[in-house]
């Protein structure tokens, strides 16, 4: 059984993260002039950050779910909702899942490596968050 009841569900709380960490103290993306896509499967939902807009206050970047119009990603990275939620919380380290297949990324890897750093700073806001959600 999947860490989300169905895609609703997963739309629902990654969506939620990433518009509070948006609104509230981005950590991880803002600034950083990227668009990253995060295709997850079982339950299936798309999100789309895009950081090329200067953060303001209440809104650090644009997320898009499920959204045919979001922008074309620079990176894009696909896995399982498990994984992503294990990813997040901080269980798995990204480069194993890429080196395991468990996470497949296409398009600029440069620049998502990059970001592995800010990614492990909201590790604990995620934890936090799915403790509600």
């Amino acid at each position: 059984m999947s860490v989300f009841r169905d895609s609703h569900h997963a739309a629902e709380v990654l969506g939620g993260f990433f518009r509070q960490e948006s609104v509230d103290d981005d950590k991880m993306f803002a600034g950083s002039g990227m668009v990253i896509a995060y295709d997850i499967r079982d339950p299936d939902v798309r999100l789309v950050l895009d950081a090329r807009k200067k953060p303001e206050p209440g809104s650090a970047y644009d997320l898009y779910v499920n959204d045919a119009n979001a922008p074309a990603p620079l990176v894009e990275i696909t896995m399982d909702a498990e994984t992503f939620d294990k990813l997040y919380r901080g269980e798995a380290q990204a480069m194993m899942l890429m080196m395991s297949g468990k996470a497949k990324a296409k398009g600029d890897i440069t620049a998502a490596m990059r970001m592995l750093p800010a990614m492990a700073r909201v590790i604990p806001h995620y934890k936090k968050y799915r403790e509600t959600h």
